[in-house]
């Protein structure tokens, strides 16, 4: 059984708030389950990021939680966030408008090195 897993946001961003805590759940539990999780941040899914925008979004039609909620419930798993560094430039998010729970910046090489490498599940949001 492969045990690393690499999750690309893409859909899955405020503008789509409906779709944004069912990525952070699995992958929430795919950390609990020991596998290595990284979760790349693209497009306008880089927004989730910055401090207050997922603590805004309902994770669902009840509002029982916040998608923030679930993203810290993920990172405390330890699972790992990355920002796409073209979609901070392209949407105006900056290092200093991180949550805590970011891990760094990884473009799209890396991102597709996880891709190409037949030890990571890739799974897209």
């Amino acid at each position: 059984m492969k045990n690393r897993v690499a999750f690309l946001l893409w859909a899955a961003n405020p503008g789509n708030a409906h779709l944004c805590a069912t990525p952070f759940f699995q992958a929430a539990v795919a950390a609990a389950m020991e596998a290595e999780v990284e979760m790349y941040f693209t497009n306008a899914s880089v927004r989730l990021l910055a401090k207050g925008v997922a603590a805004m979004l309902p994770s669902g039609p009840r509002g029982r939680d916040t998608v923030y909620a679930f993203m810290q419930r993920a990172a405390a798993q330890g699972v790992k966030f990355y920002a796409c560094s073209q979609a901070m430039e392209e949407y105006g998010v900056s290092e200093a408008d991180w949550i805590p729970e970011v891990t760094g910046v990884a473009g799209a090489a890396v991102y597709m090195a996880r891709a190409m490498d037949d030890a990571w599940v890739v799974i897209t949001y």
